[in-house]
């Protein structure tokens, strides 16, 4: 999925994200295989205000995770939650440094 904003909240003029997740599936024995989950998420941050000026700010997040399929759903949703996470307290740690 993907998201965009623009100067919503404190001093962002614009920002966006997108995610990329590929499932690669190997055989390991008879029956049995092997699931590697890999996402990315991509964070683009556009600032401006008055006391810090303008600045543009984008990067990268990538996790692996490997498991079989009957935890392939737990992996998928916790996987996902802690990126954005992440990128939830990044973003706030570039807004309060706007401010201060």
């Amino acid at each position: 999925g993907s998201k965009t904003a623009q100067g919503r909240r404190g001093h962002l003029e614009e920002g966006a994200w997108d995610a990329i997740h590929v499932i690669e599936v190997a055989p390991e024995e008879e029956g049995i295989a092997r699931y590697c989950l890999t996402s990315t998420v991509m964070l683009s941050l556009t600032t401006d205000h008055e006391s810090s000026g303008t600045f543009s700010l984008s990067g990268s997040i990538r996790r692996q995770v490997i498991c079989h399929l009957n935890c392939y759903g737990v992996m998928f949703f916790e996987t996902s939650w802690r990126m954005e996470f992440s990128c939830r307290l990044f973003s706030l740690r570039i807004n309060n440094s706007c401010v201060q």
